[in-house]
């Protein structure tokens, strides 16, 4: 037996039927079925280990995360527990010795976030939460969401801060390349700083970068431009904005619906209707908005008379401002306002250094009840004089309505417009005086004259150098009359000769000097001066020298009116006195509401000289 046990065949059988025997006990119980099911797709399953995974795209690397934890979720890596990495780029074309405003290191900048997402089948990383890219150069970039795409794109979704050597970028939303060397914001605001003290480095948070952008944009130095849409290229150093593009700086504010800036020529290039501000001093400016609301920008403090006058806003088609010369070209339905007066020409030049401006093309000047026009203009906008050449017409507004049945010579004056024509002109806006020189021509209804210079101020009108007053209708030396033909008379013109004349623009009086010469259908009066009382209506003739001398055809022979017209005042005289009554003294008065000659004589020659004007003259 015991070799039976011993033998292989024993040990064979015998471990056959110790399972014949667990099989059958097993077979004789009642197993319960139990169910593994298998982990949701949507529950993340954690590894802790450290992840290095680096982005390529065309050959280049493009991007780099390290985590120490991931979190596998739908075919995604999620870093939850914040990561960081480098974004490579590119060195950028640049002319030598002009930093680049951004990431001059832009090969290499690290980056980090509170959270971060790879999706290998879209080849698309995310950042969320406190995101920051820096570089050596100090440049930094601040959001809360950042994406980079497979063209090689990085995308900000969410509003960010960028912060360069000489420039901040701030948007709601923007789009970079790798190199950051093309730039795009969304209802963004860029600001160049000063190159002599750049800003210092903004807050790492992003809550307080619009209180920083604010503050470095509130340096005077500073140039600051709004926009719906910035697009900034670093290779060119060329800033362009479209939609409500606003650039300011001290003392100047320029809008328009688009515009290109210039970084290193500092010009700006405009169109599409250009508004230029240029405001008397800081305290009226507007405010500068951290928020980027730029369409609903609250106003500043509304500017006193005197500040309004003192600014100057510029409106053009076209527009082209040099910062470092601060020269402002505008072309195509150029508009310079100032207060009260408003200037339109096709194109011309304002230097805001010098407050000055040149236009050209057929200028127009108005202001409350004056319109002034010439085909050029040179203007002094910090003492608002204006110098008008070529085809200068100047056009005071009627003051008053007309006067039912007539009045008197102010009256019909200030009930007509008036027309001023000159070769040049010199304008004083601020005291309202207008200095006429070279063939000056007055025009109003039922009067003209002419003179070799003149002067309008509030308080008078003054002619100079061979004045000639011509009084088409009216009644300066007769009152109307009954009978048609010597109404007929006293209807032909009126002309006076003068070297000076003088009129007071409230009293409407009027004085002549030198060589004065009355000359009116058929009699002319000679003096040294005559004086003009407007209320009262009385000439009043008197001589220094030789006498006056009054002359009156009567039934002699009327003269045609044709006769004396062309001819210069003394000529005039001779002719209309040549075989006429004549009457002489010191002084003649003309009263014309009484229809009555005076004529006086001096101490030798006593005695009064009068006769009426009838209807059986």
């Amino acid at each position: 037996m015991r070799r039976f046990f011993n033998s292989n065949l024993g040990v064979a059988l015998l471990g056959s039927s110790i399972l014949a025997a667990l099989v059958g006990w097993a077979l004789s119980i009642d197993i319960e079925e139990v169910k593994v099911e298998s982990p949701s797709p949507d529950q993340p399953l954690s590894v802790s280990r450290r992840v290095d995974i680096l982005g390529r795209r065309g050959g280049h690397q493009r991007w780099r995360l390290i985590a120490e934890q991931v979190d596998l979720a739908a075919g995604q890596q999620v870093f939850e527990q914040g990561a960081h990495g480098y974004f490579y780029g590119e060195s950028a074309d640049r002319q030598e010795g002009v930093p680049d405003p951004f990431f001059d290191s832009s090969e290499q900048m690290t980056w980090r976030a509170k959270r971060a997402r790879y999706n290998a089948t879209a080849d698309e990383l995310y950042l969320d939460g406190e995101v920051e890219v820096r570089s050596d150069d100090g440049s930094l970039l601040l959001t809360s969401a950042l994406r980079v795409t497979p063209e090689e794109r990085i995308e900000v979704p969410a509003e960010f801060t960028l912060k360069g050597r000489e420039m901040v970028l701030q948007g709601r939303s923007g789009s970079f390349n790798f190199q950051f060397a093309l730039l795009s914001a969304q209802q963004g605001k860029l600001v160049v700083l000063r190159t002599d003290s750049p800003a210092a480095a903004p807050p790492t948070d992003p809550a307080s970068a619009s209180q920083w952008v604010a503050s470095a944009a509130a340096d005077p130095a500073s140039i600051t431009i709004t926009a719906d849409q910035i697009t900034y290229d670093r290779t060119q150093q060329v800033a362009q904005g479209k939609g409500n593009l606003r650039i300011r700086e001290r003392g100047i504010e320029i809008r328009a619906p688009q515009g290109t800036y210039l970084r290193q020529q500092a010009q700006s290039i405009l169109s599409g209707g250009v508004v230029l501000q240029e405001v008397a001093g800081d305290s009226s400016r507007d405010p500068l908005l951290a928020d980027l609301r730029l369409a609903q920008a609250s106003p500043g403090p509304e500017a006193t008379p005197d500040q309004q006058d003192q600014e100057v806003t510029i409106i053009a088609d076209r527009l082209t401002y040099d910062r470092n010369t601060q020269i402002a070209q505008g072309e195509g339905n150029l508009e310079i306002q100032q207060g009260e007066t408003i200037i339109r020409s096709a194109q011309g030049t304002y230097r805001r250094r010098e407050s000055q401006s040149l236009l050209t093309g057929g200028v127009t000047l108005e202001e409350p009840g004056r319109v002034l026009t010439s085909a050029r203009l040179e203007g002094n906008h910090r003492d608002k004089i204006f110098f008008f050449e070529e085809n200068v017409l100047y056009r005071q507004m009627a003051a008053s309505t007309p006067t039912p049945g007539g009045g008197s010579l102010t009256e019909e004056l200030r009930q007509a417009e008036t027309e001023v024509r000159a070769a040049r002109l010199v304008y004083n806006s601020r005291t309202g005086t207008s200095e006429f020189s070279d063939a000056v021509q007055f025009i109003q209804r039922g009067r003209r004259a002419k003179a070799n210079q003149a002067t309008i101020t509030p308080e008078k009108v003054e002619l100079r150098g061979e004045v000639v007053i011509e009084q088409i209708e009216g009644e300066w030396l007769a009152r109307r009359l009954q009978n048609p033909e010597t109404q007929a008379d006293v209807d032909q013109p009126t002309v006076i000769y003068a070297d000076r004349v003088e009129i007071d623009q409230a009293s409407g009086d009027a004085r002549f000097f030198g060589n004065v010469v009355i000359v009116q259908a058929n009699r002319a009066i000679e003096g040294d001066r005559a004086d003009y009382f407007d209320r009262e209506q009385i000439f009043k003739i008197s001589a220094e020298q030789a006498p006056v001398v009054l002359c009156d055809r009567g039934e002699v022979g009327r003269l045609p009116g044709e006769s004396t017209q062309a001819l210069p005042g003394r000529n005039a005289l001779d002719q209309m006195c040549r075989g006429a009554n004549r009457l002489s003294g010191k002084l003649v008065t003309l009263n014309i509401k009484q229809d009555e000659y005076t004529v006086e004589g001096d101490g030798q020659q006593q005695g009064m000289f009068q006769f009426r004007i009838t209807d059986a003259l």
